[in-house]
């Protein structure tokens, strides 16, 4: 079923100032670990590559909360962000930071491209300057009234709560620092022409299909209000240095730095030379490579800088580069139908989750309830019955009952030929569903077959057959045997953990499944024939609420 091509997978950049709750798992995080799974059992060659967003205010507003250098931080949460994704079982080739002399120098060579290519121009801008500090505070620093929604408190650069960029028109903003008001004053920064490459990147919006609606539709609309000259740099002295042959004329150039939103998508890039140089790879194979496709996969606070900027800027470092074919973009998880907020105690702790109930029960609920198209929600009473209804007993108590029933049994029968297509059309609408990243559809599909798997084994009576029917027990066992390889099997990219195990209780070494998805009539009564189950044990666990 291999489909010959290189698979590039860009994961969200998560900013190193705080602990990952479990709406950055299920708006980027787990989309992107089930597609690269996907596509490795299909047998094609994946590169799945991301990092800590080091630079940036929100690093060192933590920093100056917590009395520290911002590179403590860093290395804080980055520490600890990476033992969370080993336990998530997230399949990352490379997870690194953007404070790499690679990060660094490459971000360095795209600024270079720009004023290459006259693309960059020095203005006077209005920026935030606070009296009482005597300094000028870049966008996080600020923070007032949205003229968008009136969120009371938004950035100055972006809305958290509607996502509207922000020119400096907040209303009533105020220090983040110590709360007193500031003023606007002007400061001399470079500036992206983005109006001059809106051509280009309408031709490559248009060049693209198999986007989501709404993605399309919000990209389209930022198109048509115009593309304007985007600041660059911002006074900060934390962030990569901007190159000094593109400084001559600007005033302060040694207390600026490049803004983050233009290095961290960099970050795809120079992480992708970063694993080749420590693999000894060719890095080049997935991004100037024809038979190479890219996904990427953020929230969609990130719209703009994947669908309109981050291309933009390929566009203009190399015309010959991959572009971006799937932005695949998740709408906000809330939790309790509210947003998520550690201050205000609105969280769950992705860590803590897992220590309590496991990777696979937290991957298979936020793969039910992910926001692809528009915001769900999170919700204790709705996980604990989906995780002990569906998973524990429409998927495991299936697959525990199968095996225990043959657990000391040589099936000989055939397979129906009724089974192999209840099979072969899951098998095919999972694949359909996840070249798209429909996950959700993609469950409901495994669910379908689950439940018609449990419908199957009760009618079939295998405990009755195996005493009084030996025949039909046989021909019932090739079935049921073969529904739950396929379910268990199928399962790999939300649960791998549980799959893991399933596959070691039957003695098999490979899943088998995914790439011969087109010789399924072939493949099936080979597996049949090598199963050698050992002791059943239970793959997921009831979970009962605390009280």
């Amino acid at each position: 079923m291999k489909s010959n091509k290189n698979i590039f997978i860009g994961v969200a950049w998560p900013y190193v100032n705080g602990d990952l709750h479990v709406g950055h798992v299920a708006g980027y995080l787990l989309p992107a670990d089930i597609t690269a799974r996907f596509y490795r059992l299909l047998g094609n060659d994946v590169l799945m590559v991301s990092g800590s967003d080091c630079y940036g205010t929100p690093i060192t507003i933590e920093a100056d909360k917590m009395g520290v250098s911002p590179s403590e931080i860093v290395d804080k949460y980055h520490t600890r962000n990476v033992k969370l994704f080993d336990d998530l079982d997230l399949s990352f080739d490379l997870y690194t930071k953007t404070l790499t002399e690679n990060h660094k120098k490459i971000t360095q060579d795209f600024l270079k491209a720009f004023w290459k290519k006259d693309l960059l121009e020095i203005k006077s801008q209005k920026q935030y300057f606070s009296e009482s500090l005597n300094k000028f505070l870049p966008d996080r620093y600020v923070e007032g009234e949205c003229p968008h929604c009136g969120f009371k408190e938004s950035r100055s650069d972006q809305c958290d709560n509607c996502g509207n960029l922000l020119e400096q028109n907040l209303k009533n903003p105020i220090s983040k620092i110590d709360k007193e008001s500031v003023d606007l004053k002007d400061t001399q920064h470079l500036f992206i022409r983005w109006d001059k490459l809106q051509p280009d990147i309408e031709k490559y919006v248009r060049s693209k299909t198999g986007w989501r609606e709404w993605v399309e539709k919000e990209t389209k609309n930022w198109l048509n209000l115009g593309l304007k000259p985007r600041a660059v740099t911002r006074d900060l002295d934390w962030g990569v240095e901007i190159p000094k042959e593109i400084t001559k004329n600007l005033d302060g150039a040694e207390n600026k730095r490049i803004y983050v939103w233009f290095d961290a998508v960099i970050g795809y890039y120079s992480a992708s030379v970063e694993w080749a140089e420590i693999n000894k790879k060719d890095w080049k194979d997935y991004w100037y490579n024809n038979n190479s496709t890219h996904y990427y996969f953020m929230g969609k606070d990130n719209l703009v800088f994947h669908t309109i900027f981050w291309p933009g800027q390929l566009i203009v470092f190399d015309k010959d580069i991959n572009l971006p074919d799937y932005p695949v973009i998740n709408q906000f998880l809330n939790f309790n139908n509210q947003k998520f907020s550690k201050s205000r105690g609105v969280t769950v702790d992705s860590s803590e989750f897992i220590q309590k109930f496991g990777s696979d029960a937290l991957r298979f609920y936020l793969t039910t309830i992910m926001p692809e198209n528009a915001d769900s929600n999170f919700a204790w009473e709705d996980f604990f019955k989906k995780n002990n209804d569906i998973l524990v007993g429409h998927f495991g108590n299936y697959i525990h009952r199968t095996l225990s029933v043959f657990k000391d049994e040589i099936i000989k029968g055939d397979i129906s030929k009724n089974i192999l297509k209840q099979i072969e059309e899951t098998t095919k609408f999972s694949i359909k569903y996840l070249k798209k990243s429909e996950f959700k559809n993609y469950y409901l599909e495994l669910e379908r077959l689950a439940k018609f798997a449990n419908g199957y084994f009760n009618d079939c009576k295998p405990w009755v057959t195996k005493k009084n029917n030996p025949q039909k027990f046989q021909k019932d066992g090739a079935d049921l045997l073969t529904l739950s390889y396929a379910l268990g099997t199928l399962l790999e990219p939300i649960t791998p953990e549980a799959s893991k195990k399933f596959l070691e209780m039957i003695g098999a070494k490979d899943n088998l499944l995914w790439k011969n998805a087109d010789n399924l009539n072939k493949i099936l009564p080979t597996v049949l024939a090598n199963i050698q189950i050992s002791t059943p044990t239970l793959l997921f666990h009831k979970i009962e609420p605390e009280t």
